[in-house]
């Protein structure tokens, strides 16, 4: 063993397909390995026990593991992918006093808890205010730094109070790009860096354990992706004492010229701790030859002293250090604390469904003699894990069970969007051309006008529970 194959895991997160641990994972986590990420591949749907079963085989063999999961609510989440989740999207959380991101958070650290995850990579301390931005959109508190800044605050300490590492991202600042990192490499002018530097700094006052870096270039620090980037990563550093997550580093963005191998070594010596490499299920790589191709090139990186020993030495003190300040839950059999809803209250939904319905510039009537439901959207963002629909869903079968009791002529067409690209701009034109037409926005509030729009912050099953409020007569 050399000093690079001994220190590489100790610094890389890795993800797997299937939900049970697989060979090369048990070779990996007697090696030393750090942390996995676990993505919707790894949830069985029909199994509500079964990630906290997983979670417990994998910190059978190495009990100090550190195991990740993107959760946000709204569209991101992994627990709940085959449907969406029934929490509230940050784009909702947005209207409602700060108080709402304090709730949100204790109940996701609950649910967090009982699935025996330690390190949630959320949440999104980007200031959406491009409303093309085609990556973070809904997953963004909002347009207004100072109050993504406060819900951002709100929900590190909530997660942390209820014993989950937070990870705040994409520092420092993915908000206004019209490239998604996935596909491309973003540019973010220093100026718009300064402009959204809030969120960031309020998670840092907070006390968040964790800032996960954006694969973006500042024109003014030079052209290498932040993550890639050393002089970027001191400046991240003297902000915070926190543990530096890179981005997946399998994303366009940073793999394009050389691979994720390369981009891991790369992001280690920049001064990043803890190498998430991906998810191997979105676009079928084979999990082993994935994490194979990371840990060997950070080892000879290491060997060779492009890693100094110290900086390798550093970064996984920090994530050792990480994982023994959020150690597991004893017990975790995938079942919520007692007292803890299974989802928001009544109460809850019909906050949200007020603060919406003002946000609209369309009364939210007006979906109710609708004929016929478009959705002017292509397919969701590579972060995003779930392909339901459920607004769309619910919609069209409301509107088929309106027609068959009463029909009521024309009618209007909802078209449901997220943004105003070129698609769903002309998908929007054509139903106004037949008539009369109203926008359902899942997108991020505002990212539809002027066209008159009913707001509702995500494609989730909890802004189905929003339209069942307004339909129903609680919200006018």
């Amino acid at each position: 063993m050399t000093l690079g194959t001994d220190l590489a895991p100790q610094v890389l997160l890795p993800g797997f397909t299937g939900t049970t641990v697989p060979a090369w994972l048990d070779d990996a986590l007697d090696a030393g390995l750090a942390g996995v990420c676990l993505f919707a591949g790894n949830v069985d749907p029909g199994d509500p026990h079964g990630t906290a079963r997983l979670t417990a085989a994998l910190r059978a063999r190495r009990p100090d593991l550190v195991v990740a999961l993107d959760e946000e609510g709204g569209v991101v989440t992994r627990l709940e992918a085959p449907r969406g989740s029934t929490l509230p999207s940050p784009a909702q959380i947005g209207l409602l006093p700060v108080d709402a991101a304090t709730e949100t958070g204790a109940l996701l650290a609950a649910r967090l808890r009982a699935a025996g995850i330690d390190l949630v990579l959320a949440p999104d301390g980007d200031v959406n205010d491009n409303p093309l931005n085609p990556v973070i959109g809904a997953r963004s508190f909002g347009a207004d730094p100072e109050v993504v800044a406060e819900r951002v605050a709100a929900t590190v300490m909530a997660l942390q109070a209820g014993g989950v590492a937070a990870c705040v991202k994409h520092w420092p600042g993915h908000g206004d790009t019209v490239v998604d990192s996935h596909h491309g490499l973003p540019t973010v002018p220093a100026q718009t860096v300064e402009r959204h530097a809030a969120p960031f700094a309020t998670a840092f006052a907070a006390g968040v354990a964790a800032v996960m870096t954006a694969h973006v270039v500042v024109p003014e620090w030079g052209q290498t992706p932040v993550t890639l980037d050393a002089a970027a990563l001191g400046r991240l550093r003297a902000l915070t004492d926190a543990v530096i997550v890179t981005d997946a580093v399998d994303m366009a963005a940073v793999a394009a010229e050389a691979g994720p191998g390369a981009a891991a070594a790369r992001a280690l010596a920049a001064g990043a701790d803890l190498v998430c490499i991906g998810n191997p299920g979105l676009s079928g790589i084979d999990d082993e030859a994935q994490y194979r191709e990371v840990v060997d090139a950070v080892a000879a990186a290491i060997d060779d002293g492009r890693i100094p020993e110290a900086r390798a030495r550093d970064a996984a003190a920090r994530v050792a250090a990480l994982a023994a300040a959020y150690p597991a839950a004893a017990e975790t059999d995938g079942s919520l604390p007692d007292g803890s809803p299974a989802e928001p209250d009544a109460a809850t939904v019909r906050s949200i469904a007020r603060a919406l319905a003002e946000a609209s510039t369309a009364d939210v009537a007006s979906i109710a003699d609708a004929a016929e439901v478009r959705d002017g959207r292509r397919g969701p963002s590579m972060a995003v894990a779930t392909r339901a629909r459920p607004v769309v869903e619910w919609l069209s079968e409301a509107t088929t069970r309106e027609l068959a009791a009463a029909p009521v002529g024309p009618g209007r067409i909802i078209v449901v969007a997220d943004r105003l690209d070129d698609d769903q701009r002309a998908v929007i034109a054509a139903a106004q051309a037949q008539g009369a037409a109203v926008v359902v926005n899942v997108g991020p509030i505002g990212a539809t006008a002027p066209h008159p729009t009913v707001e509702l912050g995500a494609d989730s099953p909890l802004s189905v529970r929003v339209l069942q409020e307004w339909l129903g007569g609680a919200v006018r």
